[in-house]
């Protein structure tokens, strides 16, 4: 399963100025879709079609489903451009498409009006938006299967290989607004049904939220959810606390919304008490250095936790400064948890990312899971 095929979206990029996207990893030779065909090609089961399962996206930014522009080629089914994960399903079968509105795109407000743009004219943002619902209807007019994440169900992302591993599962927290209970499949609306009225809204709260389960190995995975309200916003601006009080301790934390200041609050990390977390920042001012002291505060919760980058700004570690020297183990690479048979224990492994070979850098573990 692939989470999220995004790319920089260059008009936001200017309009953020001073402020920094990181270079394109390896290079900027081809697309970011490209790459991540590339090494999805390099680390598939040998001796096997390479194929995904399944592919989900968490909410419809284009840092997570990639950026049209004028000059995206158009997809050999004429019916989009390419760019994110438009072109990763063109270069790369997927299974099942999974996203947070699927099948009507009528949540919280119809998004194909959203997609429009005022007078017609529309910015990056909603030519993306727009391209990927062109994806969706081509896909569904034509027998592939796109859905939208039920909340609280057990068995809608299933392993192909299910009787081999009984105790392997994802569970599903959340999507837009909607979270799991804790009990059976039961769910509650969080954030208000008419809290949003207009296309004038934030996607991250609507993020899928996602538990995996191996054996006593935990893994969660977010999206962009925020926990951090500012003072002009409403209380439901807070999908970590709800989101955290059911999914419960974890070993390893994707950190939620690249580890933007809105994110990560205290309830989270007491929570969640993760051994490892890894962070996926592509902005100078991720993360934030609140964010950075929460992670690293004992008062939270006890024990020893290992923070891995994929990438951070040489300015971010010099204002944030020793604190976060004291919990992170990388700041750069790809980052790869590898769990052991059974779930008992796990490794995180980090590759070079500046060449298409992907060697081993650094290895830290086994860690025991929880």
């Amino acid at each position: 399963m692939l989470i999220d095929a995004g790319e920089a979206d260059p008009a936001f990029v200017e309009r953020v100025r001073p402020l920094k996207a990181f270079p394109p990893r390896p290079n900027g030779e081809h697309s970011a879709a490209y790459w991540i065909a590339d090494y999805i090609r390099q680390f598939a089961p040998t001796g096997q079609a390479v194929k995904l399962d399944y592919a989900l996206i968490t909410h419809f930014h284009t840092d997570h489903l990639g950026t049209i522009t004028a000059d995206k080629p158009v997809s050999k089914t004429g019916a989009y451009r390419l760019a994110g994960i438009t072109e990763v399903a063109d270069l790369i079968p997927i299974g099942t498409l999974l996203d947070r509105a699927a099948p009507a795109y009528d949540y919280p407000v119809d998004l194909r009006q959203c997609s429009k743009g005022a007078d017609g004219v529309q910015d990056s943002d909603q030519l993306s938006l727009a391209n990927y619902l062109g994806f969706t209807a081509y896909r569904m007019g034509h027998g592939q299967t796109v859905a939208g994440l039920k909340p609280g169900a057990l068995d809608q992302i299933k392993l192909a290989q299910a009787s081999a591993f009984p105790t392997f599962h994802i569970r599903n927290i959340a999507s837009n607004g909607v979270i799991w209970t804790g009990a059976r499949d039961e769910t509650q609306h969080y954030i208000p049904k008419g809290a949003v009225s207009d296309c004038h809204f934030d996607e991250n709260p609507f993020s899928n939220v996602l538990r995996f389960s191996y054996g006593r190995f935990t893994y969660y995975s977010g999206g962009d959810i925020p926990g951090v309200p500012n003072y002009t916003q409403p209380w439901w601006r807070d999908i970590e606390t709800p989101v955290s009080a059911v999914v419960g301790p974890v070993d390893v934390m994707l950190l939620d919304h690249h580890g933007n200041r809105d994110s990560t609050n205290e309830n989270i990390l007491r929570n969640l008490a993760p051994r490892v977390i890894v962070q996926e920042n592509w902005l100078s001012p991720q993360p934030g250095e609140e964010v950075v002291t929460r992670m690293a505060s004992k008062g939270l919760y006890a024990g020893d936790r290992d923070v891995f980058s994929t990438g951070m700004s040489a300015e971010s570690r010099i204002v944030i400064g020793p604190v976060m020297d004291s919990i992170y183990k990388s700041y750069g690479g790809h980052v790869v948890i590898r769990i052991a048979p059974g779930g008992e224990q796990y490794e995180v492994y980090v590759l070079n990312d500046t060449d298409s070979d992907r060697y081993v850098t650094m290895r830290f573990g086994p860690y025991r899971s929880k």
